[in-house]
């Protein structure tokens, strides 16, 4: 009988820990490229500070397959677009990147949270300058589908919702 109450109290520590392990996991989603203004517009709508989308992709050109992100997130309610400073790649590619925002009129400003530095661009045209940073610096089809992590909403896709 004592036995049998260890295992069942045993048995619901373990489940108790699984549960609490995945609702700490940050959801992985497919999302193609041209879907980008509608990830920033949720994340835009979830409004809370903290909130993000990263977006993870290999370059075609990649010879290491380490992927490059790029991040989506709201400080202090303001969505903006994230070059974060960390990856092999994302670091070796940080000139290019700048480089591409200037051609298209975009302007990046070089910041810092918890010691790790990044690049962020607030505003209007976030979605467009990301768009760009995938399409024409890295050479991705718009139509690509590319795996994303989120934080404080859940991604619906337009597409997923057009069938509802």
């Amino acid at each position: 009988m004592l036995t049998g109450l260890i295992f069942a109290a045993c048995l619901v520590v373990i489940c108790l820990f699984v549960v609490f392990i995945r609702s700490r996991m940050a959801p992985t989603y497919s999302v193609a490229v041209n879907e980008i203004p509608e990830v920033v517009s949720q994340l835009q709508r979830s409004a809370g500070h903290g909130h993000f989308a990263v977006l993870m992709f290999v370059p075609p050109s990649s010879t290491d397959g380490e992927s490059v992100n790029l991040q989506y997130s709201t400080e202090n309610g303001i969505a903006g677009l994230d070059w974060i400073l960390i990856g092999a790649p994302n670091i070796a590619d940080k000139a290019k990147v700048i480089e591409t925002a200037s051609k298209f009129g975009y302007r990046l400003e070089e910041r810092e949270m918890n010691e790790v530095p990044y690049l962020r661009m607030t505003g209007s045209g976030i979605s467009e300058l990301g768009l760009k940073i995938i399409t024409d610096l890295y050479k991705i089809d718009p139509n690509t589908r590319l795996d994303m992590i989120t934080e404080g909403f859940k991604w619906e896709s337009p597409v997923y919702r057009s069938r509802k």
